[in-house]
């Protein structure tokens, strides 16, 4: 990888602990019932349509997740970094995850869940 790269990337294997923190997130995501996952250049989950991105930064530090989850309206949390709204009933939420703890919160898995519940009508 060029020194000057920062590629998204959604293969967490050189960043021991970022993995671990995507495994935890991975198993409440793919718990949900007939979820689909897709590797790209980042890692997404679907149902009918996609409503969870899983990602890092080829040059930010092991311990770092970002995610997106799309929902049908704004949910208000402190733990997310922002809302955007993308178009007509469609805002995504931005979260940086930065522990276990965080990875593995109720506060996660309700955003995750509420992803899920909108991306499966």
């Amino acid at each position: 990888m060029p020194a000057t790269s920062n590629k998204m990337i959604g293969d967490f294997g050189g960043k021991p602990a970022s993995a671990a923190m995507y495994t935890a997130i991975e198993s409440y995501a793919l718990s949900l019932g007939s979820v689909t996952k897709h590797l790209t250049a980042q890692v997404s989950f679907s149902v009918n349509r996609k409503f969870l991105w899983v990602w890092a930064y080829e040059r930010t530090g092991d311990g770092t997740l970002f995610l997106n989850v799309r929902l049908d309206r704004p949910m208000e949390d402190p733990h997310v970094h922002r809302v955007d709204q993308v178009s007509a009933n469609r805002w995504n939420h931005h979260v940086v995850v930065k522990t276990m703890e965080a990875a593995q919160s109720d506060w996660l898995k309700d955003l995750i869940r509420a992803g899920h519940e909108f991306a499966a009508r």
